[in-house]
C-alpha cells in the first residue's frame, strides 16, 4: 500500500471512528466528552411517549395500548407509574386549574437513555432491581422504601439547581403574573421568605411533598440543621407542656413530635419577633438562639406524633359516619396542603393525631385575624363551618 493511500484509509478511519464516538455519545450508551445526549434534553422522551395533560386524562395518553402508529411508542408516564400518577391527581399541583399547572416532565426534566433505563430496571444489583420493578404497583414498598430513598435524590438535585423548576413559574416574568392572587403567587416579603432567604434556603427545601403526597414525608432541613443530641438536652424545657417526646397529654398544648424542622424553627421565631402571639410561649424562647431553636427542630422532627383521640374497635354507626365525612370533608379543604395522609407536607405541618380542641382554637385564631396575616389559612378557615371543623378534627386526630 502506498503512503498515500495509508493516508486516506488512515483519515478515513479516524472520521468513521469520531463519527460512530459521536453517535455513540448523542445516543447516549457511553458519555463521550463534550457531546450532550438528546436524551439530556427536556423533553425529548415526550417525542415518542407521548404525554397528554387534560382535564379528564391528565397524564394518562387516551391512545396508549392502541395500535402503534408510525410515529413512535404512545405510551405516557401514568401507564408505567400509576401510582405516582395517583398521588399528582390528587395533589396541589394535579388539582390546579391554572394555564401553568405542571406534569410530569416539568419536575423530572433529567432524562436518560434507553441503554441506562434498561441497565438500571434490568441490569443492576439484584435486590434495587427487584424493589424497582416491585414498587411500581406495590403502595407499602413504594411507600417505605423506594418513595424516601427517591425523594431524598431528587431533593438534592432541586437543591444544587437552586429549585429553578419551581422558580420558572412561581417568581420569573409573565408566568408569575399569572399566579397573583393563588395559593401559588410567590410573595417575597412575607416573613418565612425572608427568614428562608437569609438562610439561603431554596424552595425545595421548605415546600416539600406537594406531589406526591400519599407517602411518607422525608424529612429535608434547610441550611444550619440543628443537632439531634443537643436538642434532646434542650427539650427539658418543652416536656413540661408539650411531653418528654412532643407528645402532649393536655389538650390546651400541642403535640409537637414529627413537625418539619423548618416549620418548627420558624415558629419558634414568629413566637420571639411577636408575630405570633402567645405570652406563655414567648416567655420561653426569649432566652434561645437561632441554634438552640435549629436544635430543638432537629429533636422534635425525628420523634413520632401519636394519635390524641382512640377510637374503640367497634364505632357506632354515627361515629363510622362522623369519620367519613370528617375524612371527605378534609380532603376537600386541607389535603393539598397538608397532605392526603394529614403527615405534612414541608413548612405546611402535620395534623394527624393532633389534639382536637388545638386545632379548632388556630382554625378560630385564622378566622379571627389573630394569627399570621399572611397565611392562606385566613381564606380557608373562612369557608369552613364550626361544624364541619368539629368533624375535621376528630378525624385527624385519630390518625396515626
Amino acid at each position: 500500500m502506498t503512503r498515500k493511500r495509508k493516508i486516506i484509509v488512515t483519515a478515513a478511519l479516524s472520521v468513521t471512528g469520531l463519527f460512530l464516538l459521536y453517535i455513540v455519545g448523542k445516543i447516549g450508551i457511553l458519555p463521550v466528552y463534550g457531546v450532550t445526549s438528546v436524551f439530556q434534553t427536556p423533553g425529548t422522551c415526550s417525542v415518542c411517549h407521548e404525554t397528554w395533560y387534560n382535564e379528564a386524562a391528565y397524564a394518562f395518553n387516551p391512545k396508549g395500548n392502541a395500535k402503534l402508529p408510525s410515529s413512535g411508542v404512545t405510551i405516557g408516564c401514568a401507564e408505567c407509574h400509576p401510582v405516582q400518577f395517583e398521588e399528582y391527581k390528587l395533589s396541589a399541583m394535579g388539582n390546579s386549574k391554572n394555564a401553568l399547572r405542571p406534569g410530569c416532565v416539568n419536575c423530572h426534566d433529567k432524562t436518560h437513555s434507553v441503554f441506562q433505563w434498561f441497565s438500571h430496571m434490568y441490569l443492576g444489583n439484584e435486590g434495587w432491581t427487584k424493589t424497582v420493578q416491585l414498587a411500581l404497583r406495590d403502595r407499602e414498598l413504594y411507600n417505605t422504601k423506594l418513595s424516601p430513598h427517591l425523594a431524598t435524590k431528587a431533593r438534592a438535585r432541586f437543591i444544587e439547581t437552586d429549585s429553578a423548576r419551581c422558580r420558572e413559574c412561581h417568581s420569573q416574568g409573565d408566568n408569575r403574573s399569572q399566579l397573583k392572587g393563588t395559593s401559588g403567587e410567590y410573595r417575597p416579603k412575607i416573613p418565612p421568605h425572608q427568614e428562608a432567604k437569609a438562610q439561603n434556603l431554596t424552595c425545595i427545601q421548605c415546600h416539600q411533598n406537594l406531589t406526591h403526597n400519599l407517602s411518607y414525608p422525608v424529612a429535608q432541613n434547610g441550611a444550619g440543621q440543628g443537632s439531634v443530641e443537643a436538642g434532646e438536652q434542650k427539650s427539658a424545657m418543652c416536656a413540661g407542656c408539650h411531653g418528654a417526646d412532643g407528645n402532649s397529654s393536655q389538650a390546651a398544648f400541642p403535640s409537637i413530635a414529627g413537625l418539619n424542622s423548618n416549620y418548627f424553627s420558624m415558629q419558634l421565631q414568629a413566637f420571639k419577633s411577636g408575630s405570633r402571639k402567645n405570652s406563655l410561649m414567648q416567655g420561653f424562647v426569649a432566652g434561645l438562639n437561632k441554634k438552640d431553636m435549629a436544635d430543638l427542630a432537629a429533636y422534635y422532627s425525628k420523634q413520632k406524633m401519636r394519635p390524641t383521640l382512640v377510637w374503640p374497635k367497634v364505632l357506632s354507626l354515627q361515629q363510622r359516619a362522623n369519620l367519613e365525612i370528617g375524612e371527605t370533608l378534609y380532603k376537600g379543604n386541607c389535603a393539598r396542603c397538608h397532605g392526603l395522609t394529614g403527615r405534612g407536607q414541608g413548612i405546611f405541618p402535620a395534623l394527624a393525631g393532633q389534639h382536637q380542641d388545638y386545632d379548632r382554637a388556630q382554625m378560630a385564631a385564622f378566622k379571627a385575624g389573630t394569627r399570621n396575616k399572611y397565611s392562606v389559612m385566613r381564606d380557608v378557615a373562612k369557608g369552613i363551618s364550626d361544624t364541619d371543623l368539629r368533624l375535621i378534627a376528630d378525624y385527624l386526630a385519630g390518625l396515626k
